[in-house]
Order: C-alpha cells, then sequence, then structure tokens
C-alpha cells in the first residue's frame, strides 16, 4: 500500500471547499457530500500509518538511548580495564587515574550528547505528527460542521 501523506489530503480537502460554489448572502459553500465523505474516509485510513511511523520514530529513538548506554558501558569497562593495567607504579598510576577520569568523563559526554540527539529527533517527528493530526482534525470537524449545517435546513423542512 502507497504511503498516504495526511498534508496532501489536507490539501484535497481545502481544494474541494475552495472550488465549491458558493451560496449567495450567506458565505457558506456546497460541497459535494461524497467526495467529501470519501476523503474523509482516506484520511481516517491514513492516520493509523501516521501513527505507526510516530511509534517507529519513538522505537529507534528508545533502540538508539540502549545502544549508547551499551556503547558507555563498554568504554567504562575499557576504561577500568586501561587503569588496571597501569597500577605498576605510582607515577603509571597516577597518569592511568587520570587517563580514566578523562576518558570516562567524554563517554558521559559523549552519551549524553547521543541521548540528547535521539531525543531531539523524536521530539521534531513527534511534533510534525501533532501538527499533521491537529490539522487533519480540525479539518474533518470543520467538514463535519458544514455537513450539519447543511441538513439542518432541510430537517426543520420536513417537520
Amino acid at each position: 500500500m502507497n504511503r498516504v501523506n495526511l498534508l496532501v489530503l489536507i490539501d484535497q480537502l481545502e481544494a474541494l471547499v475552495e472550488k465549491a460554489p458558493e451560496v449567495p448572502l450567506v458565505g457558506k459553500v456546497l460541497v459535494d457530500a461524497d467526495e467529501l465523505l470519501d476523503l474523509l474516509d482516506i484520511i481516517r485510513a491514513a492516520v493509523p500509518e501516521e501513527i505507526k511511523r510516530a511509534e517507529a520514530v519513538s522505537s529507534e529513538r528508545e533502540r538508539m538511548i540502549a545502544e549508547g548506554q551499551e556503547q558507555v558501558e563498554r568504554m567504562i569497562a575499557k576504561a577500568e580495564e586501561y587503569a588496571a593495567k597501569l597500577v605498576s607504579n605510582s607515577e603509571i598510576y597516577r597518569q592511568a587515574e587520570e587517563e580514566s577520569k578523562l576518558l570516562l568523563e567524554e563517554t558521559k559526554r559523549r552519551a549524553k550528547e547521543m541521548q540528547a540527539g535521539a531525543e531531539e529527533y523524536a521530539l521534531e517527528k513527534l511534533a510534525q505528527l501533532h501538527e499533521v493530526l491537529s490539522r487533519a482534525l480540525a479539518e474533518i470537524e470543520r467538514g463535519q460542521e458544514a455537513l450539519q449545517r447543511k441538513d439542518q435546513p432541510r430537517e426543520r423542512m420536513e417537520m
């Protein structure tokens, strides 16, 4: 199945409203209900795809964080192993201790950078998804309101 872009669908929904003929004096338009409902069905089907993509982004973020933590642990173990080998005399020991501290600090700094990058990426993707879904929901609500307003005069006439 081709990936349906919600923004394209929203643009189509907007075009449907914009090309619809206006009702004189009331500032409303007549929209082809079948076309509108078909487009809304497509949007409803596309929303789960956007959610799946957001979940994938979240999973990727978690994987990146876990990978970074594993890398940090390996680096720490390597630094500790290196420090233990250099214990042979006091000068070498002092140097090893200093280097291991620097290595440990550098490792922690890199881990924080990796985590921050992964979180920033995930937040960006989630913000994009939020914007798309908000716009889609707003368009759907406007469409429903327009259809409800269109149906209300009919109901009064039937009474």
